[in-house]
């Protein structure tokens, strides 16, 4: 029973590390996907939330039955061969342009928070992952175990500084007809659709399948507490926060400066380890279609992701993640339908 828990534990670190990246950990994905839509946006996140456990614990589920090698495995049992072949062109796809987000991401923390020209943060950020992401995953993996538990803490200071408990005027309302249930639906689609580089081994190499229930429902409920508090600090401070590149970071400014520099070192950590994944399942898939070296592999990623990453973190963010959630939403429901209409595997 102790060793289901610890490994559970495990999971749901894994599992938030991963989807916390670039626009969660910085508080811009919280604020397009969820608070600019006011009160509906925290109905969505209540929404969101139940998905992410479903979501986690179907994908780990199904990769322990289906003893799944890799996401290409899953998504080809989930829609056929023919059209789970084009998904997993359109998931790599995915894949770049978050590598891509993240990189400007990088340099929008080091601009923000350190007051260095971002290409400074992205030239040395992907110098690191050039290295890095040729030694594999397990040091990602200890890393969010350690990382994970401080950004909650973190995000419930900013939450306690913020007091929105307080706050007594209406949150600001924008009038977008059903955009707020269609936002969390693809922010989920997007998420889970991406964690499957991490979730799909997790659940082939599980001893069992306790575990992977547990460790979805934890870290599924552990995402929604994250965005449960960081949407409540920063509605009350919209619409100015809306125009931040890191809303997190900005919020915590009247804290003097060691705490926003400790919370900004934070969540480059977290953006980093989450961009050495996404760099490194992109490496292993074009390796295994190209025959190619992994360095070889590694620097091109970076590079299309370096040229990309001038449009900006902001724009990007606000015009790839929708798009992409879009693409990927049928994964959802494929991920529905398998479970409602085929026998369990």
């Amino acid at each position: 029973m102790q060793h289901s828990w610890k490994a559970a534990l495990q999971i749901a670190f894994t599992y938030i590390g991963t989807v916390v990246g670039a626009g969660f950990a910085s508080g811009k994905e919280i604020v397009e996907f969820f608070v600019q839509y006011g009160s509906q946006g925290l109905i969505g996140i209540f929404l969101a939330t139940g998905l992410f456990i479903w979501g986690g614990v179907r994908v780990m589920l199904l990769s322990y039955r289906i003893q799944a090698d890799s996401y290409q495995d899953l998504s080809t049992y989930l829609f056929g061969r023919p059209i789970g072949t084009i998904f997993n062109l359109i998931l790599l796809t995915v894949l770049f342009g978050t590598t891509s987000v993240m990189l400007a991401a990088t340099g929008a923390v080091f601009w923000e928070s350190f007051g260095l020209h971002p290409q400074v943060g992205i030239v040395v950020s992907m110098l690191l992952i050039f290295f890095i992401a040729q030694r594999g995953l397990i040091a990602i993996h200890s890393v969010n175990s350690f990382f994970v538990p401080l950004l909650i803490a973190f995000t419930a200071l900013v939450f306690l500084y913020s007091k929105p408990w307080l706050e007594t005027g209406p949150l600001i309302e924008i009038n977008k007809p059903f955009a707020w249930l269609s936002s969390p639906l693809y922010y989920v689609a997007l998420n889970v659709s991406l964690t499957q580089a991490v979730l799909v081994p997790i659940g082939r190499h599980s001893t069992g399948e306790r575990p992977l229930i547990l460790g979805g429902i934890i870290g599924g409920s552990g995402i929604g507490l994250l965005l449960i508090l960081a949407y409540s600090s920063m509605s009350v401070r919209m619409p100015v926060l809306g125009q931040a590149e890191m809303p997190m970071i900005t919020l915590l400014q009247g804290l003097g400066t060691s705490i926003p520099f400790f919370f900004s070192l934070l969540v480059y950590a977290e953006i980093f380890s989450t961009l050495v994944s996404n760099v490194f399942g992109l490496s292993e898939q074009v390796k295994k279609a190209t025959g190619l070296r992994r360095p070889t592999i590694v620097g091109g990623i970076l590079l299309i992701g370096y040229f990309i990453s001038f449009i900006g973190f902001g724009p990007l963010l606000r015009l790839l993640y929708p798009l992409f959630g879009q693409l990927v939403l049928l994964f959802l429901l494929m991920l529905f339908l398998q479970q409602v209409l085929r026998k369990p595997t």
